[in-house]
């Protein structure tokens, strides 16, 4: 009935496949921008699709969610690791200087998935809806794995992203003026998000502890070792 908010139930992860053109009432793109931050504050991870307007080139990444800094936002690869044709691709230029997007490239060229008609209905879709829902599904996978990194936003986004694989094939292309050679771009930003890769760096270090003796037998102190 709306009483006793409980805080600790707050969602840990949010996948957003929208975006809010100015048609929506986004017409300045600041509309949002609070909202957004203020729920990475409250420990929220905030996934975003990046858009599926590629075709019209670089800055393409041009709606709330995915322009934003605090959002984590998400191109689409095929199953080749090509970038796709219709990712949306960056700078996001609502910042001044321009910022990199997307962060990341997940699979999102006809991945099969559920749809709304029945409850057995499958299809294969297109789209950075379908890449943003692989990192956030990674993101609830290391979370769970290792809940030192729980709501640790910038520690996630910087794991994502140094672990993620740059072995994503693009056309040659410059945005932002920076080539889809370099890593990170802003064509497939930091390369395909890579879960195995990502728990592998994020594993605890296993400590030993002892005791250090003097030549004599003599304990001179306990200590723990990495």
């Amino acid at each position: 009935a709306g009483n006793n908010p409980n805080p600790a139930m707050r969602p840990h992860i949010l996948n957003n496949s929208w975006g809010c053109p100015a048609s929506e009432g986004c017409t300045t793109r600041a509309e949002l921008e609070t909202i957004v931050n203020n729920t990475q504050a409250a420990g929220i991870f905030v996934q975003a699709s990046a858009g599926n307007s590629g075709g019209s080139g670089c800055s393409s990444v041009s709606e709330a969610l995915a322009i934003y800094d605090a959002s984590f936002s998400a191109g689409a690869i095929d199953i080749n690791n090509t970038i796709a044709s219709f990712s949306s691709r960056g700078p996001s230029t609502y910042y001044n200087p321009n910022i990199l997007k997307p962060n990341i490239s997940a699979p999102g060229s006809n991945v099969r998935s559920i749809t709304r008609t029945s409850d057995t209905a499958y299809s294969n879709l297109s789209g950075t809806s379908m890449a943003s829902p692989h990192v956030a599904g990674v993101v609830a996978l290391l979370w769970s794995a290792r809940p030192s990194l729980v709501r640790n936003i910038a520690a996630t986004k910087e794991l994502l992203q140094n672990t993620a694989n740059p072995g994503v094939t693009s056309a040659s292309q410059t945005c932002g003026g920076i080539a889809s050679t370099q890593i990170p771009n802003n064509t497939f930003g930091y390369g395909r998000v890579d879960a195995l890769a990502a728990l592998n760096a994020s594993a605890p270090t296993v400590g030993v502890t002892g005791r250090v003796l003097s030549p004599e037998g003599v304990a001179i102190r306990n200590t723990t070792v990495s």
